[in-house]
């Protein structure tokens, strides 16, 4: 009896501390100056320049050269772990940016990732005479996801092979 319950409550403070663990370090969330996320910044992206905060996103492209990595990303929501959810509509795309090289299998297209970024301002891009560009991003600490996987009927089929 004693050894039952002995061994029930190692396994609830296992599931406890399973699920208690955060994505991003604490000495990375620590430097998080908007809280909000990327909703909040979408409220006043003049007033975050130099500010740091969490994203999470899915990958669209990735470019790779000697100066560094440059990831092209969808935001997206993220629970209280950190852990991408959905798409945030109307958000359009923003650009990513790192002095490191990050390895291409796991920062390629398809993945999901969640960082710490330093918004730096707006990608310099001239379209028809007039200033457009992405939102531009320092990253600080990144952690990737898996791809999600393809259904090509929107939901998992459970007797075909994919």
């Amino acid at each position: 009896m004693v050894y039952t319950l002995f061994r029930l409550f190692i396994l609830t403070l296992v599931l406890l501390v399973a699920g208690c663990s955060q994505v991003v370090s604490p000495i990375a969330r620590s430097t998080v100056d908007i809280p909000g996320g990327y909703k909040e910044f979408l409220r006043d992206p003049e007033a975050a320049t130099g500010r740091t905060l969490i994203l999470a996103g899915f990958i669209v492209s990735n470019k790779v050269s000697r100066d560094g990595t440059v990831l092209t990303l969808r935001p997206y929501t993220m629970d209280k772990r950190g852990i991408p959810r959905s798409p945030i509509k109307g958000s359009g795309e923003l650009l990513a940016r790192s002095d490191r090289i990050l390895d291409p299998a796991n920062f390629g297209r398809g993945h999901l990732v969640t960082l710490t970024a330093t918004y730096v301002g707006r990608e310099p891009r001239v379209v028809a005479e007039q200033q457009f560009g992405r939102p531009l991003f320092e990253i600080g600490e990144i952690q990737w996801w898996p791809k999600e996987p393809h259904y090509p009927y929107g939901y998992r089929y459970p007797y075909r092979i994919y």
